[in-house]
């Protein structure tokens, strides 16, 4: 999370680039090296989604990847992998929250999503 390539993907110039996940991989392992660290170990499904669901939360509720990791875990997130991997990530990230007790506020969540709207309106 305290990567060049986690800041990078931070602001909005990633969107302009098509970087694959493996170009994600790749940058991390130039920066950090190969590691076999960990008693965890995720499949690259998991791995995906997870990455997946961090970057659509930090995107859409504008927090940097950083945030998004204090407020959801990795462990978590894996535990809820079977039950929500088949949902939008929308979905599953407004689920998570709502068991968290965060982001209650309907009138706001309501304004932050038609902000996103307009965002995505006018970039396509």
């Amino acid at each position: 999370m305290n990567s060049q390539i986690a800041i990078y993907m931070d602001s909005t110039d990633f969107l302009q680039m098509n970087l694959q996940a493996k170009d994600v991989i790749d940058r991390v392992e130039e920066e950090y090296g190969v590691s076999s660290y960990g008693s965890i170990k995720y499949s690259k499904n998991e791995l995906y989604r997870i990455g997946y669901v961090y970057r659509f939360f930090s995107f859409t509720y504008e927090l940097s990847t950083l945030q998004v990791y204090k407020l959801v875990k990795p462990k978590e997130l894996r535990e809820l992998f079977l039950p929500y991997h088949t949902m939008d990530p929308s979905q599953a990230i407004e689920r998570i929250l709502e068991a968290k007790g965060l982001f209650q506020n309907e009138e706001k969540e309501l304004q932050r999503q038609f902000e996103i709207y307009k965002k995505i309106r006018f970039i396509i």
